[in-house]
């Protein structure tokens, strides 16, 4: 039994004519009555009684007629699926991103155009650490990853990167602070300042950077207190713990306890890079790039 057939029995179940059915089909009639006689021995009944005057379904036939339908529209639904994704308008577009990569504007206006201008598909966005996000791209379980590197991330072949910002860092105090009076703060000004350190949950990369702007001027870091979560750390900011280095966008988060002021240091900045797998590049993935 082939999908024409069932367009065929419905054709002649709406017009109840022959001839008409095969005008309708641009097919000539003895064709027609032949692929219906041929579907009729296949499911072992009548579907039109005949004679020379009319034609009319039988019981089988006006209990088949709902399920021939079905199947056709089932048939050009399935279609129209393999079109669209074939189109890049359905399916999943699987995301990996670090914690604070929501709070990029290039990254949220992505994710908010994309979702306006591809209602099909579905974003899979999940937060990760930089590192397990590459590795999720390898293994195949994320499209796409956006993560924070100093430098162009070290990759598996196959896998590309691309610099999507180099975000300044800022330092974050509370808004009472004798140093929150300075429009601009240099990193030799904070040697003898408590810092709220970023814990061994949040990554290498901020932390990496954070430890070579402060050796850089001469000393270590005094961390009073380890934070594991981007709020975790402003709330302890706000309470007077410590200062902290942040990425400015992390700075959206701060409230009326918290100063931020601007780091005066030359390429005291953090970047961010989208990371896919060019051997498994589609228009799902395309079409997110373009807008990143």
């Amino acid at each position: 039994m082939e999908l024409r057939h069932f367009r065929y029995f419905v054709a002649v179940a709406e017009e109840l004519h022959f001839r008409r059915a095969a005008e309708r089909l641009n097919i000539s009639q003895p064709p027609l009555s032949q692929q219906i006689r041929l579907l009729e021995l296949e499911l072992g009944t009548d579907l039109f009684e005949r004679t020379n005057k009319r034609v009319a379904l039988t019981q089988a036939g006006r209990l088949f007629l709902p399920e021939a339908r079905a199947a056709i529209a089932q048939a050009e639904h399935a279609a129209e699926v393999a079109r669209k994704a074939e189109l890049g308008e359905l399916g999943e577009l699987r995301i990996g991103f670090f914690p604070s990569a929501p709070l990029l504007p290039e990254f949220a206006k992505a994710i908010r155009t994309y979702r306006e201008k591809n209602s099909g598909v579905g974003l899979i966005l999940n937060e990760l650490e930089s590192r397990e996000q590459i590795i999720a791209l390898a293994e195949e379980r994320a499209d796409i990853a956006v993560v924070r590197s100093i430098t162009a991330p070290v990759l598996l072949a196959g896998i590309v990167s691309r610099l999507i910002t180099e975000e300044p860092l800022v330092v974050a105090l509370r808004a009472d602070h004798v140093l929150g009076r300075r429009r601009v703060i240099s990193i030799e000004q904070l040697a003898d300042e408590p810092f709220v350190f970023y814990g061994d949950r949040m990554g290498v990369v901020l932390p990496q950077i954070v430890l070579e702007l402060c050796r850089s001027a001469g000393y270590e870091p005094r961390v009073s207190q380890l934070a594991n979560a981007n709020t975790t750390m402003l709330g302890l900011v706000a309470a007077g713990v410590g200062i902290a280095i942040i990425p400015r966008a992390l700075a959206r988060l701060a409230h009326k306890d918290i100063a931020v002021r601007p780091l005066k240091q030359q390429k005291a900045t953090i970047a961010a890079w989208v990371l896919w797998d060019s051997r498994r590049q589609s228009l799902l993935v395309e079409k997110f790039l373009r807008l990143i």
